[in-house]
């Protein structure tokens, strides 16, 4: 007979990025980046009394940027990361009964989802959320997805980590992560981890970014970032220099490059200096540059 104790319960579905939550100094200049250069859909605020003001931009139907405004001035503006799932209750209880401590129940903050925030074994926070069909971005859905966006899906997202052993037994042993690509400036550094997730229809992923010394806000900010699906990244960075000049204090990205991993990448940073990253969705070559983890099939094209 099994012990029960040896059991492991069933985790439910984890679908894909929904969020990337940081702060900024400035909404309406990050507001400018995103919808009169990037080319996004009008922002939505919410405000709250004696809360900072939260803006939204919409990536897609399901997936956006969310920036809160800082009064404080933070150097750090990494907040948190958010997981869409298929059942929230049930993901609740699953990572209570993994030893995770968790709320007392979830919440419906009137945005579109339900949620619930928990912390990494690294102390970062981690929101989970399932979306309804009341809400902010419900009354919304399918509006504000105009042509001009410069890309319509928020493929990975990445943030700093100063012990990556932390984060593998959360991301991979509890949320079953698949760790497929490691890489750094040289072939025996490792400096960034890529972690596909288990149940994405779009192949989507995050980055844990390794760093073992003190970084200033543009270090930081460069290592807490967001990545866009492009097809050509420099027909992409063309398009965007035809608009007019970017943000005051904004980044222009640079010509592609090509990454270790073996994807064409162009850089662009906010006022703030949290990375935008446009990517291809396809190796420059037509196939990743392999680690000695390989790369599984469903990421090979």
């Amino acid at each position: 007979m099994t012990d029960p104790k040896h059991i492991r319960p069933q985790r439910p579905k984890i679908l894909g990025i929904a969020h990337f939550g940081v702060y900024t100094d400035d909404l309406e200049n990050t507001a400018a980046l995103f919808t009169d250069y990037f080319g996004y859909g009008k922002p939505y605020y919410v405000e709250r009394p004696g809360q900072p003001t939260i803006m939204f931009i919409k990536i897609n139907d399901r997936q956006y940027m969310e920036f809160v405004k800082d009064d404080e001035c933070r150097e750090w503006k990494y907040r948190h990361t958010a997981f869409e799932t298929d059942d929230i209750e049930a993901m609740r209880i699953y990572l209570r009964m993994m030893g995770v401590k968790v709320p007392d129940g979830t919440m419906d903050p009137g945005f579109g989802f339900k949620c619930f925030f928990i912390k990494d074994f690294s102390g970062h926070d981690v929101e989970f959320i399932q979306y309804i069909g009341t809400g902010l971005l419900a009354e919304h859905k399918g509006q504000d997805l105009p042509d001009t966006r410069v890309s319509d899906l928020m493929r990975h997202v990445g943030w700093l980590c100063d012990d990556f052993s932390r984060d593998l037994a959360f991301y991979s042993f509890i949320l079953g992560f698949e760790e497929y690509w490691r890489g750094g400036p040289d072939d025996n550094t490792s400096k960034w981890i890529k972690l596909a997730m288990p149940d994405s229809p779009t192949k989507e992923y995050i980055e844990i970014m390794l760093y073992d010394s003190k970084l200033d806000q543009t270090e930081m900010g460069c290592q807490n970032h967001i990545g866009l699906d492009v097809e050509d990244v420099d027909a992409s960075r063309d398009m965007l220099a035809k608009r007019g000049l970017i943000p005051e204090g904004c980044t222009q990205g640079e010509p592609m490059k090509v990454g270790a991993c073996g994807y064409g990448q162009s850089n662009y940073l906010t006022k703030d200096k949290t990375r935008i990253e446009l990517m291809t969705k396809v190796a420059v070559g037509g196939k990743p540059t392999a680690t000695i983890y390989g790369i599984p099939a469903r990421y090979e094209k």
